[in-house]
């Protein structure tokens, strides 16, 4: 009967590391959500674990949780001030970026279980000498994220407008 039940341990064990290596390996961002997403379609889920930020108009389909600030610098200053901030940033890494760099898709994984949470960012145009950006940011697993993603975004707007002086 021991000897049943390691068996059975050594199973559940394998799958358990099965699933964690397949789902949260480096080849799991081989994913939809690692892909872009056109803002202008945008649908949010139901769940609560996702944040967007974006500007008035950009998201006809989908209602932001803020209202993206406008940056007096122009686009390819904002660009550059996102990719260095996130660049610094723990657990980031770029997945797909635009050939001019203003759209992305960045993933950032936990410290410790490396759970994937994935963030689209399209940096655009405001007004004159102005630029904006929108950001979505989401949890791949769970259904509640506990804030992690408002807090993300948060963190890189305020890092951002660090960054730019303003």
């Amino acid at each position: 009967m021991k000897s049943i039940a390691r068996v059975a341990l050594v199973v559940v064990l394998v799958a358990v590391a099965g699933w964690y290596g397949w789902q949260l390996g480096p080849w799991a961002d081989a994913t939809p959500y690692a892909e872009p997403i056109d803002f202008a379609n945008l649908e949010l889920a139901s769940s609560p674990n996702q944040y967007l930020v974006a500007p008035v108009g950009a998201t006809p389909k989908a209602k932001p949780d803020a209202v993206s600030p406008v940056f007096a610098v122009p686009v390819d200053t904002l660009r550059d001030a996102v990719l260095a901030v996130t660049a610094e940033a723990p657990r980031f890494k770029v997945l797909d970026r635009s050939a001019d760099g203003t759209r992305m898709v960045l993933v950032q994984r936990s410290a410790i279980l490396r759970f994937p949470d994935y963030i689209n960012v399209e940096i655009l145009p405001a007004g004159q000498d102005g630029s904006t950006l929108a950001v979505y940011s989401r949890s791949r697993f769970g259904y509640s994220d506990v804030g992690v993603n408002r807090a993300r975004v948060e963190a890189l707007l305020a890092d951002v407008r660090r960054r730019i002086g303003g």
